[in-house]
């Protein structure tokens, strides 16, 4: 069996990292700054973790210390400075000497025998903005730190950090970042729509972060990429790059699931002219588990508005649709559209709505009789 030159677990490095060069190269510029602030965000499985943590090993390289902290499984605040003040331990690999570092910070904390470091739990019970505060200090405490060694700071998902304070958190979180001198902050979310409106006119982040808006890769060095390494592998030339694009873009990991699943089937049969539906469709059937339940979860209104969008229709609106379809009035429909977004069912963008994940929409689309599909 072959090396499958395709990776979608975990973050994506070395040769398994598709080269965004401008996108590395505008991080990388930040990093060796003082004092920069950078807002990274785009849609989910874009590629953003990885270009984050393949330019921080790029900076480690070159003696520089780079800190990630994900702070998506926090729940508070105060999980939140404690996610940050653990991967600052591993990154300075347990050598700083907390009682010094954290002496502004007005709460106790413990050192755990491994030299981790970790606020009270006890912050958790306080208010959101005593929370705040201690975070605003754990923060102060690091750039401080960054005054003497240069230090940039990356905090994934970082819109969980407003979530837990509210609107009045964005503020506070500015007055504290915008002090910093020498730690560079780099910021990270996928949560596009929240982030958009941290970002309007009336907020407090506006204008105040350098934007770096991760879209879709380019089709065509997307699917030469995707090419290339069937080439190498197998030694014969496969065009199967813009097929993976189109059934599972524009995000960068489905189209790269769906390349490693075809790569899988390459190693198994010569026919190459279904090779990617063949393996679109293996991909459905074992997500079938996952997908079910979210498909049970949902309304029959709800069920019945996703087999439109999966079958192609543009006009979804339109009384020809609704005719179609047996559905509501559009008023009614406009209602559940909005609940599919919220939840991350369906995305919405200027070409209309679309499947937040491209497998979902083709198991959709099995459940449709033969004439609904356009």
């Amino acid at each position: 069996m072959k090396e499958n030159p395709f990776r979608i677990s975990g973050i994506v490095t070395g040769k398994y990292f598709i080269d965004r060069a401008d996108e590395c190269q505008a991080v990388i510029e930040t990093m060796r700054g003082q004092g920069e602030k950078m807002l990274i965000y785009g849609q989910r499985r874009m590629g953003k973790s990885s270009i984050l943590l393949n330019t921080a090993d790029r900076l480690r390289k070159e003696k520089e210390q780079v800190v990630y902290a994900d702070i998506s499984p926090a729940t508070s605040l105060t999980d939140v400075a404690n996610i940050i003040l653990h991967a600052f331990n591993k990154e300075t690999g347990g050598t700083v000497n907390w009682i010094e570092l954290l002496r502004q910070v007005q709460l106790s904390f413990t050192i755990s025998s491994q030299g981790i470091p970790s606020l009270d739990v006890s912050l958790k019970k306080e208010s959101a903005d005593k929370q705040l505060a201690c975070l605003s200090e754990v923060l102060d405490s690091l750039d401080a730190y960054a005054a003497k060694k240069k230090l940039t700071l990356i905090v994934d998902e970082f819109q969980k950090m407003v979530e837990f304070g509210a609107e009045a958190a964005e503020w506070q979180l500015r007055s504290a970042i915008q002090q910093h001198q020498h730690l560079n902050h780099i910021y990270a979310g996928s949560q596009t729509r929240i982030i958009d409106q941290m970002l309007m006119k009336d907020r407090a982040f506006y204008r105040f972060f350098e934007i770096l808006s991760i879209g879709p890769i380019d089709e065509t060095f997307m699917a030469e990429w995707i090419d290339k390494r069937f080439n190498q592998a197998f030694g014969k030339p496969y065009s199967i790059g813009a097929e993976c694009i189109r059934l599972a873009g524009p995000r960068t990991r489905d189209i790269v699931k769906l390349a490693r699943k075809s790569f899988v089937f390459a190693q198994r049969s010569q026919k190459i002219d279904s090779l990617v539906a063949d393996a679109i469709q293996q991909l459905v059937s074992e997500e079938d588990d996952f997908l079910r339940p979210q498909w049970d979860h949902l309304s029959n209104l709800q069920k019945d508005i996703l087999k439109v969008v999966a079958s192609g229709v543009t006009e979804i609106s339109s009384q020809a649709t609704i005719t179609r379809f047996g559905l509501p009035s559009s008023s009614k429909l406009a209602y559940h559209f909005n609940t599919l977004v919220k939840s991350d069912v369906l995305g919405k963008d200027s070409d209309g709505y679309h499947f937040d994940n491209p497998f979902f929409k083709h198991w959709v689309a099995q459940t449709l009789p033969q004439g609904a599909k356009s």
